[in-house]
């Protein structure tokens, strides 16, 4: 697959304007085209109208773009009216992805992979546990922090440092732990009270986070409750909360 990609940069035959259009700004026609030995040739008006913001007088970017055989650019004609110009179309390739699971398999980027566990949540068990913290990352980052994934260790307690500043300018960190858990294995009160000690070292954050794709003892939910100084210190966001999360995500 492919679409039309690429910029023009014209110059006003009247008083010398320069201007740079995208060419997804241009209106696109098929116009038909012949059968050829290797197929079917398909002829294309990709047009831009308008009047100089200057001088107003009517520029036409006017280019015929021939493919062939099927999705290659065989050649373009240039027949702009009004104004020279520099650049022209240019075929994108897109690739096709037929299924969630393609997405999950050939994903390029993080967003991808957010695409496909939109689609098919039962792919969160497939992640690594990387990939899950990249998720976790990309979704704070969408939300306006800065955030640093941090290097794999193994001493735990930031997998993520996350920063945001709030409308008076104030400045907050976040410390994010992800842990990558099977639904039947629940994150303990170990983990949630070395996260904790880390929160309160020295240069620590305001806040603690642990997200997790299974849920938490009731241990480690009463260590919360009861044993940590104060109920914004820490936060616990399970696997339901975290498909909310991903589902909220837009790309």
């Amino acid at each position: 697959m492919w679409k039309f990609a690429g910029n023009v940069e014209y110059e006003c035959d009247v008083c010398g304007d320069t201007e740079e259009i995208s060419i997804e700004d241009f209106s696109v026609e098929c116009i038909g085209g012949d059968d050829r030995g290797m197929g079917l040739e398909s002829l294309y008006d990709v047009v831009y109208e308008f009047e100089c913001p200057e001088c107003d007088s009517t520029i036409s970017l006017n280019f015929q773009v021939s493919e062939y055989p099927l999705e290659v650019l065989n050649f373009t004609l240039n027949n702009s009216t009004g104004a020279r110009t520099d650049g022209g179309p240019e075929f994108e390739y897109l690739r096709e992805i037929y299924s969630a699971r393609d997405l999950f398999e050939l994903h390029e980027s993080i967003s991808e992979l957010i695409s496909a566990l939109q689609q098919d949540v039962s792919l969160l068990s497939r992640l690594t546990s990387r990939q899950f913290e990249g998720i976790v990352a990309k979704i704070f980052e969408k939300k306006g922090f800065s955030v640093d994934l941090t290097k794999q260790t193994r001493d735990g307690g930031k997998d993520i440092i996350a920063i945001h500043s709030d409308a008076m300018g104030i400045k907050n960190k976040y410390f994010i732990e992800c842990k990558h858990y099977s639904d039947s294995n629940k994150v303990s009160i170990d983990v949630i009270r070395s996260l904790y000690g880390v929160k309160n070292t020295k240069e620590g954050p305001n806040k603690a986070i642990l997200v997790t794709t299974s849920t938490f003892t009731s241990d480690a939910r009463k260590f919360v409750d009861n044993e940590a100084l104060s109920s914004w210190d820490l936060t616990l966001v399970d696997g339901q909360q975290f498909i909310e999360w991903l589902n909220e995500y837009q790309s």
